[in-house]
């Protein structure tokens, strides 16, 4: 299960919808990079990042955003 919660704390209004910015220490920490990603809408925001995240093989990012 996702921690909706934490996942929208790194979600930021920015350029022409919403912007999902990794902190340094989760770049640096990670195997696999989930790049600023943008999308127009907050909730087409979240689907894209859940589904990179459960998807592939992103150990690190599953250990920081599975409860």
């Amino acid at each position: 299960m996702i921690n909706y919660k934490k996942l929208k704390s790194q979600i930021h209004k920015g350029g022409i919808g919403y912007v999902f910015e990794p902190t340094p220490e989760q770049i640096k920490k990670s195997d696999w990079q989930i790049w600023t990603q943008d999308a127009v809408s907050k909730r087409m925001l979240l689907r894209l990042l859940v589904s990179i995240i459960r998807k592939r093989n992103m150990d690190y990012w599953r250990k920081e955003f599975m409860l």
